[in-house]
């Protein structure tokens, strides 16, 4: 599957270079993979960086079940 992303506006980022590129691919293919953009209901996703800005990993908050009062 491909999936195009539009982005408006780089300036926050920098120039847009291949490594770059390919940094923010594999950030949105772990957030998507794992669930963290479309499987969190009332929870949060945590993406998470070393030191140096290294993308190391995706952590996700929910509770998938919960007795609900009432």
């Amino acid at each position: 599957m491909k999936v195009e992303l539009n982005i408006t506006s780089l300036e926050n980022v920098g120039d847009m270079t291949p490594e770059r590129l390919r940094h923010f691919t594999e950030i949105f293919e772990a957030l998507i993979s794992s669930g963290g953009l479309s499987g969190v209901k009332g929870g949060s996703t945590t993406i998470h960086f070393d030191a140096d800005g290294i993308f190391m990993g995706v952590n996700l908050n929910y509770w998938p079940w919960r007795r609900r009062k009432g």
